[in-house]
Parts: structure tokens; C-alpha cells; sequence
């Protein structure tokens, strides 16, 4: 399972460049945090390089449950995150 271990986000949101910190475990639990703290995965799917999960996460206009969908390429992740107003790519660097 490639994907277990921390990343550090690249996410272009309409408040801007956010780079949240997003972590898998071997056991099927995970985080995705910030300056705010950390919001637990849920719906975590692990399927070798690749997850999908969901996280609610706080924003300036309430919180939404966000859903993610990521592929690990050695220490890049790709994907996307899925909002109320549309899917939009994402990026990421694996954290020693």
C-alpha cells in the first residue's frame, strides 16, 4: 500500500491555495489537518496506490464533507477533490 504515510496537499480553493496535510494508516484510519486541527477520514477505501475517502472539513461559509479520490506515484499524489460546486485536481508530496 503505497498510499499509507503523510502527504502535503496542494489544494486551489475559492479561498484560495490550501495545503492541508492528509494521513493514511496501514489500519484503515486516517486525517486530514491543518492550522485548525485534524478531521478523521471517513468512507476510507484503500486499494494499493490509490484511495478515495471523505472528510468534513470547516471552511469560511460552514463546514462541507468533501469527498477526495488520490493516486500515489512513488512520493506525487494526484487526484481531485470533490466539492458542492464541482471537482477540482489536487496535488501532493510525500512527508518524511
Amino acid at each position: 500500500m503505497a498510499i499509507v504515510g503523510s502527504w502535503k496537499l496542494t489544494l486551489e480553493t475559492p479561498f484560495g491555495v490550501q495545503t492541508p496535510t492528509l494521513r493514511i494508516e496501514a489500519d484503515g484510519s486516517g486525517g486530514l489537518g491543518s492550522s485548525a486541527g485534524e478531521v478523521p477520514l471517513t468512507d476510507l477505501q484503500v486499494a494499493g496506490d490509490s484511495a478515495e475517502f471523505r472528510a468534513k472539513v470547516p471552511t469560511p461559509m460552514g463546514s462541507f464533507n468533501i469527498g477526495f479520490d488520490v493516486t500515489a506515484d512513488g512520493d506525487a499524489l494526484s487526484g481531485q477533490f470533490k466539492t458542492p460546486l464541482g471537482s477540482t485536481p489536487l496535488s501532493g508530496v510525500r512527508q518524511a
